[in-house]
Formats: structure tokens, C-alpha cells, sequence
């Protein structure tokens, strides 16, 4: 069975850190965040201002509640979140379910997302143990399905046919869940043998 992490956990990759976002990571700074568009696709959202109180309301739900993380990132040498990922780890069952936003549009397409995210899955992976990875992705998110899809080790399992309301409207919209297993990702990391 895998495990939960530290309260004080910080991961580190090359060029950013990760650890847990704090209060003092909401403010006026993060209000833009989602009023861009391919940052609300990401955050399955529509565009808006994201308010002071929203985003305490948001990472409230990740604070004290073992199994779920908001984990800020930060680029080495500076004090600030650029982004962040979200991780709701089931130990039990080894899976865990991930999301992300960078919102600072500066820092997309420059590797970010696929350096930060090996270092997430190679500590839960090989550190804490777990044994799969998930992400819900709406079908017109095309950015992010691009980016999980083109990897080769995540891979789409389920369409859950008119699995969300819009709160606005009503409407019902599907939900794609893609998976990658810890093994497949090892593999396609391991050093290929010269010929």
C-alpha cells in the first residue's frame, strides 16, 4: 500500500521547486490566472477574474485534509508561485488523480510541465509507492491532451458520457479519464542501450 507525504514536503527539480501553496501564496498576484483562455481550458473552467476570496475558498479544501494537495510552483531563485498542480492520493488503492495550471502565461511551452511532473511522479511513484496516475480532462481541452497524449505512457480509459453540468447553462458535457501506470512510465524513462 502506498503512503501519504510529509506536511513538510518539497520537491525538487532542476529548475523549480514544489511544495505545498500557504496562504501567503493567494492574493491579488493569482486573480488573473484564470482570465486567460487556454488557463481556463486548463482549469476546466470558463474565463473569469479568480477573487481574493475564491482562491482562499479553493485551497482551503486542500489544506489539513490528508489525500489532497495543492502543491505551489516555483522556479528556483525566486519566492513567488508561477502555477500549481493538484493531487488527490488514494493510498489504499495506489492511484492518484493530478491537474495543473501555470498561470503565469510566461512560463508555458518551456518544459515546465513535463520537468515538473517527472519529479511528482518519480516521488510518488517511487518514493510513496503508488502504482497509477489519473487525470480528468474535458474533450475540448486540446492543449492538455495534447501535452498528457503525446508523452506515450498516458493513455485515455474512459468517456464518461455527460458527466458535468455547466452551472451556468445546464448543459451536460463529457469527461475523458486518461491513466498511466508507474511501471509504463519507468520504462519509458529507463536509458535505452547503445547499439
Amino acid at each position: 500500500m502506498a503512503s501519504l507525504p510529509p506536511p513538510s514536503l518539497k520537491i525538487e527539480s532542476e529548475n523549480f521547486i514544489l511544495r505545498p501553496m500557504t496562504g501567503a501564496d493567494v492574493g491579488e498576484r493569482l486573480s488573473s490566472w484564470a482570465d486567460d483562455e487556454l488557463a481556463a481550458e486548463m482549469l476546466n473552467t470558463k474565463r473569469r477574474q479568480w477573487s481574493i476570496t475564491e482562491q482562499t475558498a479553493f485551497f482551503a479544501k486542500f489544506t489539513a485534509r490528508p489525500g489532497k494537495l495543492a502543491l505551489a510552483i516555483i522556479p528556483r531563485g525566486e519566492a513567488l508561485p508561477i502555477g500549481f498542480y493538484t493531487l488527490h492520493l488514494q493510498p489504499r488503492i495506489d492511484v492518484f488523480t493530478i491537474s495543473h495550471l501555470i498561470g503565469v502565461a510566461q512560463w508555458r511551452g518551456k518544459g515546465l510541465t513535463t520537468e515538473t511532473s517527472d519529479a511528482i511522479y518519480g516521488y510518488l511513484f517511487d518514493k510513496l509507492g503508488y502504482a497509477k496516475a489519473k487525470a480528468n480532462v474535458r474533450p475540448q481541452n486540446r492543449p492538455m491532451l495534447w501535452l498528457m497524449l503525446s508523452d506515450k505512457t498516458w493513455r485515455k480509459e474512459a468517456r464518461l458520457v455527460g458527466h458535468l453540468r455547466d452551472a451556468e447553462t445546464g448543459e451536460r458535457r463529457d469527461l475523458l479519464v486518461l491513466g498511466m501506470l508507474a511501471n509504463e512510465w519507468r520504462a519509458a524513462r529507463a536509458p535505452r542501450p547503445a547499439a
